[in-house]
């Protein structure tokens, strides 16, 4: 076993996981716009742009958006550049979603664009599996919760907060991790 990686079991303590985690309050999670939480820069979750899409993303919070560094992930480009392959290429308005997820695409700036390193990797991984485990999830559920985790271990490591919709992902990594930090929002 390379040192590296005992340094990253050690951290993240899965043989320490024995129960099955339970989502939190809302109450004891952090949302944007809470006074207390004012973060510098945010790390894109995929529900940002598709709610932008979509026209959900609430416009009290678009403020706050504009006043922190936004990153973005390629993991979160990669769940977009899946959505344009798995439209029906014969439906009336997938050429008009293509051209809408091309121009987010194209908006995000590669000097803030982030790929996960070996590091995030190895943390996802150790992440999706306790999930896993102590969930009880799903073989095909797993692949979603690695690209959350991805995000996850990314913004951890660069020290951006993860800014999310998904309350039940996301809680559940910041339990089994709490040096990351996330912030949700609602529509």
């Amino acid at each position: 076993m390379s040192s590296e990686f005992e340094r990253t079991l050690r951290r993240l303590k899965p043989d320490k996981q024995r129960r099955r985690l339970n989502p939190r309050p809302e109450s004891e999670l952090a949302f944007l716009g809470d006074p207390s939480e004012r973060p510098r820069s945010l790390l894109y979750d995929t529900t940002v742009y598709v709610d932008i899409l979509h026209g959900r993303f609430p416009a009290a919070q678009e403020k706050m958006l504009l006043a922190t560094d936004a990153w973005h992930s390629i993991v979160a480009e990669n769940e977009l550049a899946s959505i344009c392959a798995l439209l029906d290429p014969a439906h009336a308005n997938t050429r008009n979603v293509i051209k809408q997820v091309t121009a987010i695409i194209g908006r995000m700036p590669s000097h803030r664009m982030i790929v996960p390193d070996r590091e995030i990797w190895r943390d996802a991984g150790i992440l999706t599996g306790t999930i896993a485990r102590l969930q009880g999830t799903p073989k095909s559920d797993r692949r979603r919760i690695l690209n959350d985790a991805l995000i996850f271990a990314t913004a951890r490591k660069h020290g951006h907060a993860v800014l999310t919709r998904n309350l039940v992902d996301f809680d559940l990594l910041h339990q089994l991790d709490p040096s990351g930090r996330v912030i949700f929002y609602k529509i």
